[in-house]
Order: structure tokens, then sequence, then C-alpha cells
């Protein structure tokens, strides 16, 4: 829900953004790319745990479903400094040498004390890690000493949120929303603008090129890729007051740099459909393909706990048999879970990797208590 969470950030915080020495002097920022991106490596907070399985309360999910929370990669997120040490959106995608491409939304970087709360912190619109084993390192424009968002739009009065990516032919395909104001003033001064395709270099993390995709604001395409056998499938989500609606288009070969096509309801046809494929689902969700179905992991909206799963035996629905296969545990009246996603390059045994956000209402407490802006995981096992 990227667009109800920004609430709490867009404008009380760009006062420290660019100070000097926010990030401490010592850290290893050096630049990779002479377009200015600058790498963090972060410290890691604790060694290898196992697994914990999580025991349910109120008969939240069936009771065939096992989850467990997932220790080891909590505790690799749970960051004190030289880079990332909190955010939102969770996007990751293997890359052709075996590491991990993770991309967020609004970021923190800067220092973490011990007692896990934030001083004044560099905070940007979007990052990346690159994940190499227990690895994880921070990539971010600018400077360490004035850092930026990793990825920037062509109009400097917009910014990117990420949104999902694939790769094709060896290069990093991202498709991005881009967002500025809509004139209205106050924290709900933002609003899409289009969504851009970006080519990087896996090796280098540059750049290559830019494209927008979609014109048209109204629907999110990109909130979640399927890779099928003949098709990408490009996810998309369109707000009405309260109702969220999921719509789809597909490329051909794999590719997003071809022709989308939109399903509308019949047939693939040239321009975006108002059709909608899914219902009640997160701004940002996960489609994956097991056992010759398609599955829908989302977020129930607007603040629940509840992540729930549907199915279907093509990628554009229809989807039947919804269920919940989880219910967050912390959420209060003031903090809050949302965007549910699969990582299918750490499932495993036909087990599923979920992460979620966990955020706050009360700005102050993401200083506070740097737990509350960040994913959360759990795998869980016998969802289908």
């Amino acid at each position: 829900m990227q667009r109800f969470v920004k609430i709490i950030f867009l404008f009380s915080i760009f006062a420290t953004c660019v100070e000097e020495d926010l990030i401490p002097t010592g850290t290893s920022g050096k630049a990779l790319t002479d377009s200015g991106v600058y790498t963090i490596d972060s410290s890691r907070s604790d060694a290898f745990c196992d697994f914990r399985l999580i025991e349910q309360k109120n008969n939240c999910w069936s009771d065939q479903v096992t989850v467990y929370e997932d220790c080891h990669y909590n505790l690799l997120f749970t960051r004190y400094g030289n880079g990332w040490t909190g955010s939102d959106a969770t996007y990751s995608i293997l890359l052709p040498d075996g590491k991990i491409m993770w991309m967020f939304g609004d970021t923190f970087l800067g220092m973490v004390t011990a007692e896990r709360t934030r001083g004044e912190a560099p905070f940007i619109r979007n990052s990346v890690i690159l994940q190499s084993g227990d690895q994880l390192t921070t990539l971010f424009g600018g400077s360490p000493a004035a850092p930026r968002a990793f990825i920037r739009p062509d109009n400097p009065q917009h910014w990117y949120w990420p949104l999902d990516a694939t790769v094709y032919n060896g290069k990093i395909q991202w498709l991005l929303g881009e967002l500025g104001s809509n004139g209205s003033g106050g924290a709900w001064d933002f609003a899409y603008r289009g969504f851009d395709l970006a080519i990087l270099d896996p090796n280098t993390m540059n750049v290559e090129s830019k494209m927008t995709k979609v014109t048209e604001p109204d629907i999110s395409y990109g909130s979640c890729v399927l890779e099928d056998d003949q098709f990408i499938y490009i996810y998309g989500i369109m707000t009405v007051g309260l109702s969220k609606t999921v719509h789809v288009a597909r490329a051909a070969e794999g590719n997003l740099e071809n022709t989308w096509s939109f399903f509308d309801g019949m047939q693939w046809v040239d321009s975006p459909s108002k059709f909608a494929v899914a219902r009640n689902v997160s701004d940002q969700f996960s489609v994956i393909r097991e056992g010759g179905l398609y599955y829908l992991i989302t977020h129930e909206p607007y603040f629940s706990r509840r992540i729930q799963i549907m199915q279907s035996t093509a990628p554009e629905g229809p989807w039947t048999n919804r269920r919940t296969i989880y219910c967050t545990p912390e959420n209060t009246d003031q903090i809050f879970t949302y965007n549910s996603f699969v990582h299918p390059e750490l499932s495993t045994d036909g087990a599923l990797r979920i992460s979620y956000n966990i955020n706050s209402f009360n700005f102050n407490d993401l200083f506070n208590n740097a737990d509350l802006y960040r994913p959360k995981f759990i795998r869980i096992e016998n969802w289908q």
C-alpha cells in the first residue's frame, strides 16, 4: 500500500536528507559508475539461526498450514548502519551471477543505536540492496555525505517508487512508478504520472536506458510480474475510493520491452482495460505458478492482519478459493502491516518465503523503534 504508507513520510523529513556527515566517516562509499551510484557495505546483525514454529491464535488460518518465523532473514535485515536501515516495498529478483537484488521504496540510511532508535537519518525515495550470501550491500545515488535515490526520473520534481522486475537476455528489466504532486497540498499531494521501464546491467548496476510503457496513471502496472511459458504477465492495481481491483497486461517472450497487450475479460487488446481480474487486494502482491495452477498472494487491504491466497487455472483468472494463510501479530491501533511478497528465489522444498512490511501511523515511532519500518520474513508450508 505504498500510496497510503507515504502519508507518514512525504512532508516532514527532507530537511535532513542531504546534510553533511549523516553517514559516518570511515564507511566505504565508492563510486560504482560515473553516474554517481554509491555503495555502502552493511554490517551483519547476527549469525545464522533456525526457523521457529509460530503457534496461531484465534484460529486465524487453517490448521493444515504451518508457519515459521524466518529468524535468519529477520536478523539479516536488522541493520545498524553503514547503509540501509529501513524501508518498504521489498521486491526481489535473482540475478545471473547468483546475487539477489532487493528493491526498496522510501529508505532510511545512517545509523541505528544498539537500542534500535534513530537520530537524524538520511531519507531517500528508493534504494537497492545486493545480497551475496549473507553480505548485504546498499546502492544509492549522490554521495555518502549527500545521498539521493538510486534511480530518478528525468523530471526533477518527480520521483520513482519501485515496482517489480525481471531478468531478460542477461539484463535487469525494472518497472518503476513515476510520481509527482497532484496539486492538492498536504500529506496527500502525490499521484502516479506514468510507468517506466529501466534496463540495467547487472554487472555494473548502470542504468542503460529508460522508456515509458504506460502514460495513463489510473492502473499501477508493475505491482507484480509473472514469468510464464510464452509471456510475462504484468499486474496492476486501480484504486477508486476504497475499492482496489487487479488488472493484467502481458508481453511476448518474457521481454518487457516488447509491446504490451491488455486483458479485457474476453481477449487481449492494445489499450489498458478497466476489466478487473481480482478484487480486494493490496497495492503490491505476488503471483506464482506451482503444479499447473497460479496463485495470487496478497495482504488483505487497508491495514489488515491477514495474508491471503487465491488460485486460478490461468494467469488472468478467475481467482477462486480465497483463504487466509497467516495473520501478522504486530498490528495494533497504531502499528500496521502491508504488502506481502513471495520470494521464489528463497522458496525451497515447496514452502513459501514471504516478507511483509511493518509501519506506524505515528511518524515519531519510526525513530523510537527502527523495527517498525522494515520487512519481516516468514516461511509457510502446506499452503496449497
